[in-house]
């Protein structure tokens, strides 16, 4: 197999210089396996998408694309190759890397360098994605607030500490910053305003409706892998190839109550505590309770806005090579 690596060349020069050292290894230990990379280096946002397509049409699923990034870049990767051949193959290789530590069992224990001496040993299995769909205040679709996802999109406090946590990182990168930017924005965001006006309908996996039964939230999260936020766990039971999303609702809460639940939240301890909602969930559909504010969220750490989001899941719609 022949790997195409598409490497997010906006990450810091640190870990630009651990990629290369990799490469060199591979190199020096596996030069035939290395002889069939192909690195193409992305030059601005969304570069990573017109890759992948192009390598799509030029060799029609007879590559693999290796995502060498976050999980921005995986986003970028699996929307353009959502129902095509070309399988698709994330390493750890930005901030949180939160899909890897759902696929890659040995995420944990392996270097980077690992990732690249086993890609032959990569096991291609479809998977699901989730499509986001936001509408306007008046109905309209929104394009550009609408993608598929692959990990998790949310709505509320995470949201904010999402975006935080990237201003954190942003002003000041380094590794420490990018280990605890998330912790840190959650801490500071915790004190702040967490209510979150919105309703939402869920249709879940035995063909039922659930609706909301509040006026506002903290957050609402739908989740087709386990992680995000660098190591949050808000489904901690989710699949990525089961055919439906796992949503994570949590009321508006008091502070105490609040700072008890992220902690357990983090560490997926919070199924079945009081305030928190959990469901399995095909479709559904999230609106805001007050028109005049747009609902702010989040798809793989990108962000999206509306007044009305729908979302539906839509299984083994992409090829990812797994490390078992």
């Amino acid at each position: 197999m022949r790997y195409i690596l598409i490497v997010n060349s906006r990450n810091n020069k640190s870990n630009l210089h651990r990629f290369e050292d990799a490469v060199s290894y591979v190199a020096s230990t596996a030069p035939d396996l290395r002889c069939r990379f192909e690195f193409r280096y992305t030059e601005y946002p969304g570069h990573a998408a017109d890759i992948a397509l192009e390598t799509d049409e030029k060799y029609k699923g007879q590559v693999a694309v290796v995502s060498c990034g976050g999980d921005g870049t995986v986003h970028e990767i699996v929307n353009a190759l959502a129902f095509r051949k070309t399988p698709v193959i994330p390493i750890p290789f930005g901030t949180g890397n939160d899909l890897v530590k759902t696929v890659h069992t040995k995420s944990k224990r392996w270097k980077l360098r690992d990732y690249l001496m086993n890609l032959d040993e990569a096991d291609y299995r479809p998977i699901d994605l989730i499509k986001i769909d936001s509408f306007d205040l008046m109905g309209n679709f929104v394009p550009a607030w609408s993608s598929y996802f692959v990990n998790v999109a949310s709505i509320g406090l995470d949201t904010k500490v999402q975006s935080d946590a990237k201003a954190l990182v942003a002003a000041h990168d380094t590794p420490f910053t990018r280990k605890t930017a998330y912790i840190r924005a959650a801490a500071t965001d915790l004190f702040g305003n967490r209510a979150n006006k919105f309703t939402y309908t869920l249709e879940l996996e035995d063909g039922t409706t659930v609706n909301g039964h509040n006026d506002s939230y903290t957050l609402i999260s739908i989740c087709n892998g386990k992680y995000y936020g660098d190591g949050f766990t808000p489904a901690p039971s989710a699949e990525v190839d089961s055919g439906n999303a796992t949503i994570c609702v949590v009321d508006d809460v008091r502070t105490m109550k609040a700072a008890d639940l992220i902690v357990k939240y983090r560490f997926g301890k919070h199924e079945g505590k009081s305030g928190i909602h959990m469901y399995k969930a095909t479709s559904g559909i999230i609106t805001t309770r007050d028109p005049s504010l747009q609902l702010f969220g989040n798809a793989d750490g990108e962000d999206f806005f509306g007044n009305r989001v729908r979302f539906e899941v839509a299984p083994g719609s992409v090829n990812l090579g797994f490390f078992d």
